[in-house]
């Protein structure tokens, strides 16, 4: 392979690669933005990840205020928080992606900031369930542009040297907000009491203050990123000979037979059971050990931050370690992960007390999102690399479909059934993992003879290419 057909493959795997289109006829040593301006439009995008975040995540410290004031059940709850959002920026990922690709996608990023934070900001106001779901439905379509746009961005403005360290501190910050949603919404809830207590905003409630609040950020960096962003040439090299359409991404992967279903429900039902504890641990917390919703999401949050930055680069080393030493080794990690993960999530709701809970809960937080990641990496031994990023795209698409589109509200569904107790709550957490485990170890061992398969043609054609 020629030293620019492996560079063409090294952007294209890290989902970074130029789309071909009507600027085909720029080339990648077109001088490109300053670099320092480049920088800091990848980081003012960086701060807008962490803030989507924290807009996705911080309802699940409102549970009780919500029922409360606007009298909706657990179930709707678990609705909101999961299936209204999942479905949407599920079904949408894909048309804004292609958008991206042809359009300009500075304006795109900063109109979908606009309506994702006005959604987010405007949930303050709301009077009735149905007004949040048309709100949680609009933050879904704003946030389902950010990370396509950016990544699409971060190809362009950046050299080919910098591009894989631009897009990993992007991934970095969005996994930071993603763990630390719960201790930002925390603070602005504590922010919210001293305020109320200091004699103003009284007459706000304290979610409607809280939507308030973490829905500012978000217009703030807009006005920062029209000012310091600049739309890049787009680049594409002469070797560049096309990216695949749709139609031939699932025609390929239908194809593999159950080698890309069963990864991507795998990996999805591995954080089934998770997810369900990312949405409601501060409300059981509460609810089974009478914690303070403030320090639930406090702790909760701070111990997030680190294990989800541990898992994602632990476990997918482990998972690269093995495979070096056999073929299907990657699947079996994430095989052990999925069965550890449902094992320590089952036990969590069976402690006596807080701190063995959230040590338990932990564990299974580790190895769910350390299997989804080591899914996501594996990708990449067995695509075809102009088809990498949009098959990484649906994969991502599945896992927030199943995980946060099902898991919170089936959680509460479940809860439901067994009375309004401390405990019913935990009842419910622990089928929803027990379920996802199962689930996932099936899949992912049906995926695994295609991957063997998969893996052995590729060595056959290597063995004939060094033939010849």
């Amino acid at each position: 392979m020629s030293r620019c057909s492996v560079r063409a493959a090294n952007e294209t795997v890290i989902g970074l690669s130029a789309v071909p289109h009507a600027d085909i006829g720029v080339t990648a040593r077109q001088v490109r933005m300053p670099l320092g301006r480049a920088w800091a439009m990848i980081g003012v995008l960086s701060a807008l990840f962490v803030v989507s975040m924290v807009d996705r995540f911080a309802l699940g410290l409102l549970v009780e205020p919500l029922k409360r004031d606007l009298g909706v059940s657990d179930v709707q709850l678990g609705f909101l928080f999961g299936s209204a959002f999942a479905i949407f920026y599920g079904a949408i990922t894909i048309p804004l992606a292609r958008l991206a690709d042809r359009g300009n996608r500075l304006q795109l990023i900063f109109f979908a900031v606009i309506l994702w934070s006005a959604c987010t900001i405007l949930s303050g106001f709301a009077t009735s369930f149905l007004m949040l779901v048309l709100l949680r439905i609009g933050l879904a379509v704003g946030e389902a542009a950010l990370t396509p746009a950016t990544y699409s961005l971060i190809g362009d403005a950046l050299p080919p040297n910098r591009r894989t360290i631009g897009g990993a501190i992007f991934n970095a910050f969005g996994m930071a907000g993603a763990s630390g949603a719960y201790m930002i919404g925390s603070a602005a809830i504590s922010f919210t009491h001293a305020v109320q207590h200091a004699g103003h905003f009284v007459d706000f409630r304290e979610w409607q203050a809280v939507f308030i609040i973490i829905g500012l950020p978000g217009l703030v960096l807009a006005l920062i990123l029209a000012a310091v962003g600049r739309e890049p040439a787009r680049t594409a090299a002469a070797h560049d000979v096309g990216a695949a359409t749709f139609g031939d991404v699932v025609r390929y992967a239908r194809s593999q037979g159950w080698l890309y279903p069963g990864l991507f429900l795998g990996a999805g039902c591995t954080v089934l059971g998770t997810n369900g504890f990312l949405a409601w641990t501060p409300t059981y917390l509460s609810r089974a050990y009478g914690m303070s919703i403030i320090d639930a999401g406090r702790v909760f949050g701070s111990y997030n931050f680190i294990t989800f930055i541990a898992a994602s680069i632990i476990v997918p080393f482990i998972g690269a370690w093995i495979g070096r030493r056999r073929p299907d080794g990657v699947i079996l990690v994430g095989v052990a992960c999925a069965a550890l993960s449902t094992i320590f999530c089952v036990t969590a709701v069976l402690q006596p007390s807080p701190s063995l809970f959230l040590v338990c809960t932990f564990a299974g937080l580790f190895f769910a999102v350390g299997g989804a990641s080591n899914a996501i990496s594996s990708i990449h031994m067995f695509t075809p690399s102009r088809m990498r990023a949009t098959l990484t795209a649906l994969m991502l698409i599945c896992l927030t479909t199943i995980a946060l589109g099902v898991a919170p509200p089936l959680a509460g569904l479940l809860s439901s059934q067994f009375g309004s107790g401390k405990a019913a709550l935990g009842v419910g957490l622990g089928l929803v993992a027990a379920f996802g485990g199962s689930m996932a170890v099936l899949l992912l061992f049906a995926a695994r003879k295609r991957v063997l398969r998969y893996l052995a043609a590729s060595q056959d054609e290597h063995a004939i290419n060094a033939m010849s």
